[in-house]
């Protein structure tokens, strides 16, 4: 039917887990950098927490990793929450607002468990 369209550089939002208390998408921005994002529906607790931290490994290990994550410099309860999944910082930015953001990748083990070492985000990711 004529000429194949090219693959897009960066593909929305998709909720990929979908759950009573919280949600989870994926954000290709790139080939090679997944973005991931959570929204919580309900009050936090340790039974959201254990629920969340089941899907999220399974999602860790279906996905294969890295994903990354993006951050607002300063928010601290994003910053806690990130650090509970085994984020670690990897880069910073100034995004198109002026607001000073953060890239931070998460990793995991042949068993799911996150790695605890530094990796390099790459650099060049496009101002999101």
């Amino acid at each position: 039917m004529g000429a194949t369209l090219p693959e897009p550089d960066h593909q929305l939002k998709v909720p990929v887990v979908r759950r009573p208390g919280y949600t989870l998408y994926l954000e290709q921005a790139t080939p090679a950098h997944t973005f991931i994002h959570c929204d919580v529906h309900r009050r936090w607790s340790p039974r959201l927490k254990r629920a969340l931290t089941a899907d999220w490994t399974t999602l860790q290990q279906l996905h294969g990793g890295p994903l990354y994550a993006l951050h607002e410099h300063g928010d601290r309860r994003h910053a806690k929450f990130l650090a509970m999944f085994g984020f670690r910082w990897a880069a910073s930015f100034t995004d198109r607002h002026h607001r000073r953001m953060e890239i931070h990748i998460s990793h995991q083990d042949h068993h799911g468990r996150p790695l605890r070492r530094q990796h390099q985000a790459d650099q060049h990711l496009d101002d999101r």
